[in-house]
């Protein structure tokens, strides 16, 4: 039976090696990624990968992949937490997923190359989920102070948002001079969900 502390260290190692391949797709590309250069990276022999992902480079970047998801969300929550206004909250959300997927190596894996890869999951990957489940909150939140109307929906508001956030970020990462563009249609959509006027919120 495995130890709490050997399962630890096991997930610790795991954690450094896909550590080790965010950091060669940040600074190489996906080109730049095979096993011999993620050992390299992570000071690890072959075996050691072998051992935490038998099926090999494709299963550590799927791995990578939801790091990189999950490191999208988490940026986007440190940002969005000290926002008051739920639009600016959202909008912020919607920058971030635009300005990460502007990077030519970490973002366009994570919005372009990535999901090919990956292949379709139906409740998606890290990134996808998280920014579903914070924006339906933000969204309930709203509509519990009365800024959103009470019939409005935030379960497939969310996903229509977060979906529509998904394309916008592969448009960013094909064309990064399109980021403003999106930023700006994200906030006029806000607009028009409000049940307040702006100017009395």
């Amino acid at each position: 039976m495995t130890t709490p502390a050997r399962e630890r260290r096991r997930e610790r190692m795991r954690g450094d090696i896909v550590e080790a391949t965010l950091r060669l797709i940040e600074a190489e590309g996906l080109d730049g990624v095979s096993i011999e250069r993620i050992a390299e990276e992570a000071e690890v022999a072959r075996a050691t990968i072998y051992a935490h992902f038998p099926e090999g480079r494709d299963a550590m970047l799927r791995a990578a992949y939801d790091a990189a998801g999950a490191m999208l969300v988490a940026d986007a929550r440190a940002g969005a937490a000290s926002i008051p206004s739920w639009e600016d909250r959202i909008a912020h959300y919607a920058r971030a997923m635009i300005e990460f997927s502007r990077s030519p190596t970490l973002g366009r894996f994570y919005s372009v190359t990535g999901p090919a890869l990956v292949g379709f999951r139906e409740t998606g990957g890290a990134g996808s989920r998280g920014y579903r489940e914070d924006i339906r909150g933000v969204l309930s939140a709203a509509q519990d102070v009365g800024e959103l109307a009470p019939d409005a929906d935030p379960d497939a508001l969310a996903v229509l948002i977060s979906s529509s956030l998904r394309d916008a970020g592969i448009d960013a990462a094909l064309n990064p001079e399109s980021a403003e563009r999106y930023v700006d249609a994200v906030r006029r959509i806000l607009r028009g969900l409000r049940t307040v006027p702006e100017e009395s919120s």
